[in-house]
């Protein structure tokens, strides 16, 4: 009978303790990371981005504006020899990327996030935006890994102007996982790899990118 009543009483005494560990890392968050990034273009030889006619501009205060440009990617073999404003779709592009990541933390390990990359070059270059509803679990104190299905769209950018969604809506997956730096009852830092697919009418994108995170969490 006392077997009995310890087993029991180990028993509850560890379903507290979990739950407690669930109720204390339970809250919405917010995170974002900052680092270089890498855009690679596969299946994209021999194509190109058609610019086109103006579709307006956007103003900004102090005078200055960004133009608005229509634009598609399309085979370079389908189009004249003599047309301008064309532009190869490289290989890779190197640049840097801002995420942001919301959601909700059920526990220390687990988390649900909408988890969002901006992936843009230097200059005169593609940029990438990919958003993701992300699950993040924690196997380890200080390891975490994320994954899950993601859509975005292709632009690019050069001057003053802008063409927007020039190759249509693209789906795909996010992966990710990070080592945590520094933490505390609701903030942490972290250094993450991160890598994201898109799939395209007549390419795919793959990004990857290292980067400097912090998540906080309100409770």
């Amino acid at each position: 009978m006392r077997t009995k009543w310890a087993v029991m009483c180990a028993g509850l005494m560890l379903a507290l303790a979990g739950r407690g560990e669930a109720d204390e890392g339970r809250g919405f968050v917010i995170g974002g990371g900052l680092g270089p990034t890498r855009l690679n273009f596969g299946g994209a030889q021999g194509l190109v981005l058609l610019l086109g006619d103006s579709l307006g501009s956007i103003e900004f205060r102090g005078g200055d504006s960004l133009e608005l440009r229509a634009g598609v990617i399309v085979p370079r073999t389908l189009l004249p020899s003599n047309v301008s404003d064309v532009v190869p779709v490289p290989a890779h592009q190197n640049g840097g990327v801002l995420s942001i990541q919301i959601g909700y933390s059920f526990s220390r390990r687990l988390a649900l996030l909408a988890d969002f990359d901006l992936n843009g070059g230097w200059d005169n270059s593609f940029n990438q935006l990919m958003g993701a509803a992300a699950v993040r679990y924690s196997p380890a104190r200080r390891i975490w890994l994320e994954a899950g299905p993601a859509s975005g769209d292709l632009s690019y950018g050069f001057g003053s102007a802008v063409a927007q969604n020039v190759a249509g809506s693209g789906s795909g997956f996010l992966a990710a996982g990070g080592v945590v730096l520094m933490q505390k009852s609701k903030f942490q830092m972290d250094v993450q790899a991160r890598s994201g697919t898109l799939w395209f009418d007549r390419f795919r994108i793959t990004n990857v990118s290292v980067q400097i995170g912090v998540m906080r969490r309100r409770s």
